[in-house]
């Protein structure tokens, strides 16, 4: 298209209407007209926030993940972004070489300047902070679950085992999110791939471990690292043996244990753990549960109290988040329904509680929604959205706000 573009002397005519003078504005003056081949495809538009800007001003990279399936998000180091694409009223014109502000110089002579508005825009994307979706991982995880040497060359521990960087970029998450999560899976690196172990497995660890702390004293005294590890290496690997110390123990600083500290070991690098007591009877109350299906929850509490450490003390609060108690039915039942193996998706997530149970107390739902909550919206927050709230016998109780389905 043919433009009649203007002149300087159009432009000091106009200048001359306004009753301006040229030394009033700026001498470059720019004249902005149409490309005549729009592109509304070549690139988007991004808004970003202050944590995004803060680290691109800083030379550090931002990665959006996901594949064809998934809605995109934008992850820094620690965190991680939803992507949505948001429509405004008005249009955006995308003028490359359009001088702003102190781009345009002061002192040159009065010029005359053309540029080209090559897209116009009605959309842009936002970015709104949301949990990293971790579900993916333990899902990739469990594909090959580690159940000790001598397995590693069966046919069912052939799946495909993944490096750190393998998961970067399969999991939608920010590299200190899927750490995290890595953690809280009890994932270790077995040959510098990431496993979890196989529940059986740990189990049989686990048990190993807990023998000989009942053997050796170790339950007051603390559990000598390396003494354990040369004492188990001959039935399994001394760094899964480490890793399960670590997972279910917490690291003895100097002075703790019973034990007189003339009585431990001289060596400066020497390690105590002490047997965590919360980790210890939730592993046993899920292993107990585990593959029981509905159990009866007085004989439940009998069989708990007998396998859990001698010292140690159950209580309901391990419980939270990994099985439900129904004290309605005769007798009174409880059953195993871990909170990772519920949706991520928050509508998901109330839809499959309300289709497990009609009406949660304040308590029950809690440790259910928990890890779906933000800086910006707590339980109370999530249950204002999605749940009803009436009275019970006195009790405040939660249900469903539409019909679940």
């Amino acid at each position: 298209m043919d433009y009649d573009q203007r002149t300087l002397e159009d432009i000091n005519t106009v200048l001359e209407y306004a009753k301006l003078e040229a030394c009033d504005v700026k001498p470059t003056v720019q004249c902005i007209y149409f490309s005549d081949q729009l592109d509304n495809q070549s690139f988007k538009l991004l808004e970003v926030n202050d944590t995004v800007l803060e680290t691109l001003t800083n030379g550090d990279r931002v990665v959006i993940r996901g594949n064809s399936e998934d809605m995109a998000v934008l992850c820094t180091k620690a965190a991680t972004f939803e992507m949505k694409e948001a429509e405004i009223s008005n249009s955006m014109l995308i003028v490359p070489q359009l001088d702003i502000g102190q781009d345009v110089k002061e002192s040159c002579p009065q010029n005359l300047k053309v540029s080209k508005v090559i897209s116009v825009m009605n959309n842009y994307y936002e970015l709104r902070p949301c949990k990293p979706r971790v579900a993916k991982l333990k899902k990739l995880l469990e594909e090959n679950m580690y159940s000790g040497k001598e397995c590693e060359k069966d046919d069912q521990h052939q799946g495909h085992k993944y490096s750190f960087e393998d998961l970067l970029n399969l999991v939608q998450g920010s590299e200190t999110e899927i750490k995290e999560s890595l953690k809280k899976l009890q994932a270790c690196q077995i040959e510098g791939l990431w496993r979890v172990l196989d529940f059986d497995f740990l189990t049989l660890v686990l048990n190993h471990i807990i023998q000989l702390c009942e053997e050796n004293d170790w339950l007051s005294t603390g559990i000598p690292l390396d003494e354990c590890c040369e004492t188990l290496q001959e039935l399994f690997p001394r760094e899964i043996i480490t890793h399960v110390i670590q997972s279910y123990a917490d690291e003895m600083k100097s002075g703790q244990g019973d034990q007189d500290p003339e009585d431990l070991p001289m060596e400066i690098d020497a390690k105590f753990y002490s047997l965590n007591e919360d980790k210890i009877c939730k592993f046993s109350a899920e292993l107990i549960l585990r593959n029981s299906g509905k159990f009866n929850f007085k004989e439940f509490l009998n069989v708990w109290e007998q396998t859990v450490p001698q010292g140690m003390k159950t209580s309901l609060s391990h419980l939270e988040g990994m099985a439900l108690i129904d004290k309605n039915s005769v007798p009174e039942v409880i059953w195993y329904f871990p909170v990772d193996d519920l949706p991520e998706d928050v509508g998901e997530r109330f839809n499959t509680l309300f289709k497990t149970r009609d009406k949660w107390s304040l308590a029950e739902i809690t440790p259910y929604i928990r890890d779906l909550t933000t800086n910006k919206v707590d339980v109370g927050g999530l249950l204002t959205k999605y749940a009803r709230a009436s009275m019970m016998s006195g009790i405040k109780v939660f249900s469903s706000r539409k019909p679940v389905t």
